[in-house]
């Protein structure tokens, strides 16, 4: 019978041959055997040969690095194996009594290493990203790497490319830490450990322009309130659609006043870059009309208190309309934002016999 002692580590064995991952591994010597022939352990465990047999038997290094001379029964003879490899003995006594004491390196945890986002990079709001390691193993192979917010899993690869994405619902803007973690297949583990900063985007409300349309040529202010909920606002752009830049502030407020801007629909956007060069974009559009002569026409008594008439207009473009009974005095009886070329009034205190009327438009901002 073969018999291995571990103290009270586990043991595995495979016929003839005994792994052992404890300290110390024991071997008899009996006549004309070594029970086990074969023994498997790690660089510096130690090898306890006892003798047990009725002759006078060595164990005896083929090398020569070892020989703990003949002895009897009850002699026991321990050596520490500090490099890995194989080193077989014999009896000098008995030279066909031979053994072998294999000594491996042990298993060495996989490396792991988070290739993208780098560590100490900004991340700006919306979130959506991509991250990725590397991971190997020199003795074996890896069976996993596993990905981590905080202490929140986000995803298991168990195959190359490693990768796992991250999404806005698990994150807040300031500092986060994100994990790999990888396994070899003996169950050893590696982490790597990488901080992201989260930025929030800036936030832009435009203030003007807050008309529809405005008569050619025209004279417009654009303006916008600008605030970062995590840091500052470092500079603010003004921009055409055809990225012509018309102003720019790298304080408030945050306005600007274009002039001569000839009929047509001139788009563009406000944007602002906080201190974490994160950017917000917010479009405006400023229409800009040839106004058209204000006709009254078609006027209708609805009633001995109702009179309707109508005028044309620019749509977007605000007007107002005008009473008199001598067309000396005049009293402004109504005010609006034409929807179409052809505004339809109807005055519901025409009750004087003689009513005039006049309607304008209201000169730009």
């Amino acid at each position: 019978m073969r018999v291995v002692s571990i103290g009270l580590i586990g043991l595995l064995s495979f016929g003839g041959a005994t792994w052992c991952s404890a300290a110390t591994a024991n071997v008899r010597v009996g006549d004309n055997f070594f029970s086990p022939a074969t023994t498997n352990i790690n660089v510096n465990d130690t090898v306890t040969w006892t003798w047990i047999g009725f002759n006078s038997h060595s164990s005896t290094s083929s090398s020569g690095l070892w020989d703990s001379g003949i002895h009897g029964n009850g002699f026991t003879f321990s050596r520490q194996f500090t490099t890995a490899g194989n080193f077989p003995y014999f009896c000098r006594v008995h030279p066909f009594q031979t053994g072998s004491i294999n000594v491996q390196a042990g298993n060495t945890p996989p490396t792991v290493t988070i290739t993208s986002p780098t560590n100490n990079a900004i991340i700006h709001v919306p979130i959506h990203f991509e991250i990725r390691a590397t991971a190997s193993d020199p003795d074996g192979s890896v069976t996993q790497v596993e990905f981590f917010q905080g202490v929140t899993s986000l995803g298991v690869a168990t195959t190359s490319p490693y990768r796992a994405q991250a999404e806005d619902a698990n994150l807040t803007s300031g500092t986060q830490t994100f994990s790999a973690v990888a396994t070899d297949n003996f169950g050893a583990k590696a982490t790597n450990s990488i901080t992201v900063i989260i930025n929030s985007q800036p936030i832009i409300k435009l203030i003007r322009p807050d008309l529809l349309s405005f008569a050619e040529p025209a004279t417009v202010t654009i303006e916008a309130d600008v605030s970062d909920s995590d840091g500052t606002i470092t500079q603010v752009e003004f921009r055409f659609t055809n990225t012509t830049v018309i102003a720019t502030f790298t304080s408030p407020p945050y306005q600007f006043t274009v002039s001569n801007l000839v009929a047509g629909t001139h788009r563009g956007d406000v944007i602002a870059t906080d201190d974490r060069n994160g950017q917000a974009r917010s479009p405006f559009g400023i229409v800009v009309v040839t106004p058209v002569p204000v006709v009254l026409k078609a006027p209708q008594l609805l009633s001995p208190a109702q009179l309707r008439f109508s005028y044309s207009a620019n749509a977007g473009l605000r007007y107002f309309v005008e009473r008199s009974t001598n067309l000396e005095t005049w009293t402004r009886i109504n005010t609006n934002t034409a929807d179409q070329s052809t505004v339809i009034f109807v005055d519901g205190d025409a009750t004087h016999p003689i009513n005039f009327y006049r309607v304008g438009r209201f000169p730009n901002p």
